[in-house]
């Protein structure tokens, strides 16, 4: 990842990271504070509920004590008519529009007088059921009960929830009577404690129908809720009651915090990238100094930066300019030191090659003027012999500083694309005719840059050693082969070419002078020790490398790798 898109996501996390985390703690604040304030009044709404359910059953429970009074008008004259036998259908009908007026004089819901044996003589809330046995028998135990009672309203006949007390009224002639009171737990009741407080209130039954409540609960439902169950007389009697907080000011709070943050991050973002374009305009000394960092690394020491600021980049890159004159010139240096102790070796060993064919020249000669000298006999035959012997001598000198002419003037390369299979396949076809040697080469070989005529005679040199090391070998095989290399590691690309034999081989002390200019392992009878050199200074100036593997007695391995793309020639 660059510096510029480093500096740009630290800064985008360093901005944008404390106003989610903020904007994460205000909303768990203000959520978690609402959401207590909702629980207290749903607590407090509970509390209300319970405590208007009890007033109702006191409410109940008086109503119907009262009503069983013997003076109260309607019980007593119901009573009374009971007393005497004169509960007949004209009374029953003054009983019957009676009710409903004392029911809603009484403030009450439903109202039911029954007599002993459980027929309706009076009935607020639902006249059409006077003279039949009532649904339920009278309550003894003289406490109010949440009952489901039947009501015939301007709607028809529907199903309240309603608290009911029964209280017995009796006469001084020993009529009896039971009296049942009651209270509906209907839109009056839920109005009452909307009037309280902020809530939603509903009432469904046993079943799960709704009593009383909004039309449209579906749309409160997502509200914070706590019911309240209350028990019946039955468990078909029993009810629930269910309170919901509206919390919309909470979700549009919470909202407009949401689309602050937003906001707020989308400013941090826009400022994260000015500042990462500010900084990539800071960084690019940084950058071209890392790439000309990797220029030096491949060899070109020529690199330079020009300075254009005066802070710690300007000093760096001063100190870079300084450190890459002093690396060029300690490679010159190096280079020249290289070249001179090159040039000593190679020197030497000029000199002990030069001095092998002076010795039997030099004792040639002696030979001769000492036999002139004694006028011998013999002196033509020996004449030719040591003639013979100077002139041969002679030949190896002058192949001596041939090919030493050769080695020391080896042009440069002159580079042009290459295909690597194309020149593999070009030497081997002059070996056509040998069965020893054969060729390995993968499909889809890319081009170098390389020098054709140069690269021929690398392999040509390669293989006529090889030739050499089968020589006395049955079975002798060559194998040329050619292959692409991308190492894993992400380095450069590069071929490979190798010339393999199954000769005789060479240990590791010979493999390490194998490349040393006049060292032979053929005797005197062999090359001059030039061979392996023009190869090794061929390959290097082509910026590859080639290695000699070999196990006595197994054969030997040359590679020669060569990268792809151009190509670093060596001095």
């Amino acid at each position: 990842m660059r510096l510029r898109s480093k500096f740009a996501l630290i800064t985008a996390c360093a901005s944008v990271g404390p106003i989610l985390v903020g904007t994460l703690v205000v909303r768990d604040i203000v959520e978690r504070r609402s959401r207590e304030g909702f629980n207290k009044l749903l607590t407090a709404g509970e509390r209300e509920v319970r405590a208007e359910v009890s007033a109702l059953r006191e409410e109940a429970k008086r109503a119907a004590k009262q009503l069983a009074d013997p003076d109260d008008p309607l019980t007593g004259r119901i009573l009374l008519a009971l007393a005497r036998g004169e509960l007949d259908d004209e009374t029953t009908r003054k009983l019957s529009a009676q009710g409903p007026r004392v029911m809603r004089q009484r403030g009450l819901d439903v109202l039911t007088i029954v007599d002993r044996k459980n027929r309706v003589l009076a009935c607020g809330h639902f006249t059409g059921r006077i003279g039949d046995t009532a649904p339920r028998r009278p309550s003894k135990k003289g406490r109010a009960q949440l009952v489901a009672e039947r009501v015939r309203s301007g709607r028809g006949v529907v199903t309240r929830l309603t608290v009911q007390s029964w209280a017995e009224a009796r006469s001084e002639l020993g009529s009896r009577v039971f009296v049942m009171a009651g209270r509906a737990l209907d839109q009056r009741f839920v109005r009452r404690l909307r009037r309280r407080g902020d809530m939603v209130v509903r009432i469904v039954d046993a079943r799960g129908r709704q009593l009383a409540g909004p039309d449209r609960w579906q749309h409160y439902a997502r509200y914070p809720k706590r019911q309240v169950r209350l028990a019946g007389a039955t468990k078909r009697d029993s009810a629930r009651i269910t309170l919901a907080v509206p919390d919309d000011q909470l979700q549009t709070t919470l909202d407009a915090i949401n689309y602050g943050a937003a906001a707020l991050v989308a400013g941090g973002v826009m400022l994260s990238l000015l500042l990462g374009a500010t900084a990539g305009r800071a960084a690019r000394p940084l950058e071209e100094l890392a790439a000309r960092a990797e220029s030096i690394a491949a060899g070109d020491l020529e690199q330079r930066i020009p300075v254009r600021s005066r802070d710690e980049v300007g000093d760096l890159v001063a100190s870079f300019n300084n450190m890459a004159q002093q690396l060029s010139d300690s490679q010159d240096r190096l280079a020249a030191a290289e070249r001179v102790a090159a040039w000593r070796e190679i020197a030497q060993r000029i000199a002990h090659e030069i001095k092998n064919p002076l010795f039997p020249i030099q004792t040639s000669i002696e030979t001769l003027q000492k036999v002139y000298a004694k006028k011998h006999p013999d002196f033509e035959e020996i004449f030719d012999e040591s003639t013979g012997t100077i002139l041969e001598e002679v030949g190896r000198l002058k192949r001596i500083v041939s090919e030493f002419s050769s080695f020391a003037r080896m042009p440069k390369p002159k580079l042009a694309p290459c295909g690597v299979g194309e020149l593999v396949g070009q030497v081997a076809s002059r070996y056509a005719g040998d069965a020893t040697v054969k060729l390995e080469v993968d499909d889809g070989l890319p081009s170098i840059d390389a020098d054709r005529e140069q690269l021929t005679q690398v392999l040509v040199n390669l293989i006529n050693n090889a030739k050499d090391a089968i020589a006395e070998r049955e079975g002798g095989e060559i194998v040329l082969a050619a292959r692409a290399v991308t190492p894993d590691g992400g380095g450069r690309a590069h071929v490979v070419i190798d010339v393999r034999d199954n000769g005789g081989g060479f240990d590791r002390e010979t493999a390490a002078k194998l490349f040393t200019p006049y060292f032979t392992t053929k005797g005197r009878s062999g090359g001059s020790g030039l061979g392996l050199a023009i190869v090794h200074r061929i390959v290097t100036d082509h910026g590859g490398t080639i290695e000699a593997r070999s196990v006595p007695g197994q054969g030997a391995t040359f590679s020669v790798r060569l990268p792809l793309g151009a190509a670093t020639s060596a001095s």
